[in-house]
């Protein structure tokens, strides 16, 4: 579904595109300003995606700061005779910082619909603990970095609100240290990449 509404948006905004790079004449080419701040708010399926910061260096430039936080913890506990006995733990986090420029095409002051490009740079940590009293406790613990791309467009509900989608390609590179139960290290690197993927975005504009 959510990859349906970011194909019509690209769609429905090509022609904007097209009209925004042309118009040379527009002195305002987006309704936003320079010193403006915007907050985004990215919808990964059904689940919280990520938290965003915009900072506008002209109506058409921006610079962009987005927080991507996930995380659970879960311990099993047995009731025995004896008091609770341990019986496993499951913990993993991640958080990931992606900092990048971002660029603004629209038709004039007046358009609701704007669309925008980033390339930029990005940094994760990941941690994980698992296992039981039977198996042992292993965990890993490792970090991420490489470089983003996205293109978007946001239609503008308000001036204040817009909502909108966007596909986000990235190539990375990430190098883990773990430890088995045993107590024995192990290091692994790997470099991976993803296609554009979809997503919706909401945006509340300050």
């Amino acid at each position: 579904m959510y990859s349906r509404v970011f194909s019509v948006a690209l769609l429905i905004t090509a022609p904007v595109i097209a009209v925004a790079q042309d118009s040379t004449s527009q002195t305002s080419p987006t309704p936003f300003r320079k010193g403006q701040w915007a907050a985004q708010f990215e919808v990964d399926g059904l689940h919280f995606g990520s938290l965003g910061f915009i900072k506008f260096r002209s109506p058409t430039r921006a610079v962009v700061l987005d927080l991507r936080i996930l995380g659970a913890h879960s311990e099993n506990l047995i009731d025995t005779t004896a008091g609770d006995r341990f019986a496993g733990v499951n913990s993993n986090a991640y958080a990931q910082v992606r900092f990048g420029w971002r660029g603004y095409f629209g038709a004039g002051h007046r358009s609701t619909i704007v669309t925008h490009h980033t390339l930029g740079a990005l940094l994760g940590f990941d941690h994980a603990v698992i296992g039981g009293p039977n198996t042992g406790v292993s965990q890993r613990n490792g970090w991420t970095a490489g470089a983003f791309g996205e293109l978007g467009a946001t239609y503008l509900v308000t001036t204040r609100i817009g909502v909108g989608a966007r596909g986000t390609a990235s190539i990375a590179y990430t190098n883990t240290v773990g430890k088995d139960p045993g107590g024995a290290k192990s290091r692994s690197w790997s470099i991976s990449g993803s296609a554009l993927a979809g997503s919706l975005v909401a945006t509340v504009f300050f």
